[in-house]
């Protein structure tokens, strides 16, 4: 069968690090894919023996998320094979496996699957001996069927605690109203006083992706900021959608209080 190249960009090619006394290396931890209905590709994952003593792996792909995504009766086995499904590792070695994407063609917005590599101490029993179980996440998004559409839903202010002074912690929440997982490109959050000036503006760090139907919230926080007492404005903006179809951002403001002592006025 002839394979489809990947459509999408690999958004990150990270490794997955397993602290066990016999444990494996598997890369890359995540993958983030568009394909259409019926479509056919494949991609490589890793994984090495990082002990001194030959090791079995299996691999076991699974449908991830169950109670966020409508699989609709489709088994992780209907379209995700992994070749191949078991082998030895020798120490220090590293081995090719090769996962086969067969994009249902009654699937709509995300299929997501856990790659699972789980190891035991060759010629050891399953009784007697200790597996270790790792994953890699695959998203795949159905291209054509994504719902791609998020908000700010709200911004919280406080005070916060740092070691060498105090700061104001701004916790923006974001929610998913789509149909595919989001993972903002970039966030930031500006401040204003009462007459419209602009005082700083901050980083937001947004590398935490949002499954549909949920929410996260994002923490920016301000060291120091020496703000007089009266009025201020915050202005969080999102970015987000690159991969799917455009980039779009979503905006929120809102103002907080400072007193007299440099506090937010918690209402």
């Amino acid at each position: 069968m002839k394979y489809a190249s990947v459509i999408a960009t690999i958004v990150l090619c990270g490794f997955c690090w397993l602290a066990e006394s016999h444990a494996i290396t598997i890369g890359p931890a995540r993958m983030e894919v568009r394909l259409p209905a019926g479509e056919v590709a494949g991609m490589d994952y890793y994984a090495q023996n990082e002990t001194e003593v030959p090791i079995h792996v299996t691999v076991e792909p699974e449908n991830w998320l169950q109670n966020v995504y409508d699989y609709s009766g489709i088994a992780a086995g209907d379209w995700i094979k992994a070749e191949p499904r078991e082998f030895e590792l020798k120490p220090k070695e590293i081995k090719k496996v090769r996962v086969t994407v067969r994009v249902p063609k009654k699937a709509k917005g995300e299929l997501v699957a856990q790659i699972f590599f789980t190891s035991a101490i060759s010629g050891i029993s399953d009784e007697a001996g200790v597996k270790s179980r790792l994953g890699a996440v695959l998203y795949v998004a159905i291209k054509g069927t994504e719902k791609v559409n998020a908000e700010i839903a709200d911004i919280s202010v406080s005070d916060s605690k740092i070691d060498e002074g105090n700061g104001i912690k701004f916790d923006v929440l974001f929610r998913n109203k789509g149909n595919v997982h989001i993972r903002p490109a970039e966030g930031r959050v500006v401040v204003s006083d009462g007459k419209g000036r602009e005082i700083s503006q901050l980083r937001m760090v947004t590398d935490y992706s949002v499954v549909p139907g949920q929410e996260f919230a994002y923490t920016v926080s301000w060291d120091n900021p020496s703000l007089k007492e009266g009025k201020y404005k915050i202005s969080a903006f999102i970015k987000y959608g690159r991969m799917y179809t455009r980039e779009r951002e979503t905006k929120f403001e809102k103002w907080f209080t400072v007193d007299k002592a440099g506090k937010v006025v918690v209402k």
